[in-house]
């Protein structure tokens, strides 16, 4: 197996495994594929996690924050944040809950129900390019590979 740890002396004292191969494969393709589409998304003056609210929102009249800090994998203390800008953007608005003044919903603007169709229009073929250089079946070994170890990690 190729040798990904390129540092000569730590590897003298800690010689390179299989696991932290692996574990460094992933890190870097997460770079490169988190640097890739990051720079698609500045075209919209968005960022992943932008991307995932308006994609969360756009079928949606509204959501909790708390749902939606739960669909995009965000933090409620990140995700406040994130609402912020996006508001101060004219993306995104707080309402109250119909049922629950004290719960804050979370719905797009007209300014962002304008914006999500072009973003999900040219974001998803952007997606399936980029991972066309993997092939259909790689993406799905990729994928079980990858929810397994997640599933694994879980577990403990």
């Amino acid at each position: 197996m190729k040798e990904i740890l390129s540092e000569k002396r730590s590897s003298s004292i800690f010689p390179p495994t299989d696991a932290l191969n692996a574990y460094l494969a992933i890190q870097r393709a997460y770079n490169v594929v988190n640097r890739t589409v990051s720079k698609k998304l500045a075209q919209w003056r968005l960022s992943v996690p932008k991307y995932g609210v308006i994609l969360q929102l756009y079928d949606r009249e509204a959501l909790p924050l708390s749902e939606l800090s739960r669909l995009i994998f965000c933090g409620n203390s990140n995700l406040t944040a994130l609402v912020d800008r996006m508001e101060r953007d004219g993306l995104v608005q707080r309402v109250n809950n119909k049922n629950d003044r004290r719960v804050k919903e979370i719905r797009l603007t007209e300014k962002g129900r304008e914006l999500a169709p072009k973003v999900i229009g040219e974001y998803r073929p952007f997606l399936h390019q980029m991972m066309s250089r993997l092939s259909p079946e790689e993406q799905r070994m990729l994928t079980d590979l990858l929810t397994r170890l997640k599933e694994k990690l879980e577990e403990r």
